[in-house]
């Protein structure tokens, strides 16, 4: 038999609300709303749109993958273009203190 959970939008004494709905073999068997104790039977509330699964964990104790270590003989990555935003942002700077003068040196 296939149990498992999933989450929906069920349809409980006129109010919709979100549930986890326990399968059991395909077939809803119980109902746990959301923020509540206790589950109501399956017979008492009805179906209405499958929400998305939870966010699963993005670091996990059990499930742990080692990083992934360079080969001895890669080399580091370099940034490109790091050196010419550098002198960009310098020219940038230079450009404006003395765009004055050099304006008024041209008249």
């Amino acid at each position: 038999m296939d149990d498992r959970k999933e989450y929906w939008w069920v349809l409980h004494e006129a109010t919709i609300q979100p549930a986890e709905v326990g399968f059991v073999g395909g077939i809803p068997v119980s109902y746990r709303f959301i923020g509540a104790a206790g589950s109501i039977p399956a017979a008492s509330a009805e179906l209405i749109e499958r929400l998305p699964s939870p966010p699963k964990p993005v670091l996990s104790s059990h499930h742990a993958e080692p990083s992934p270590q360079p080969s001895p003989g890669a080399a580091p990555r370099e940034r490109r273009g790091s050196w010419m935003w550098f002198f960009g942002i310098i020219l940038l700077i230079l450009i404006t203190q003395y765009s004055g003068r050099l304006f008024d040196l041209i008249k």
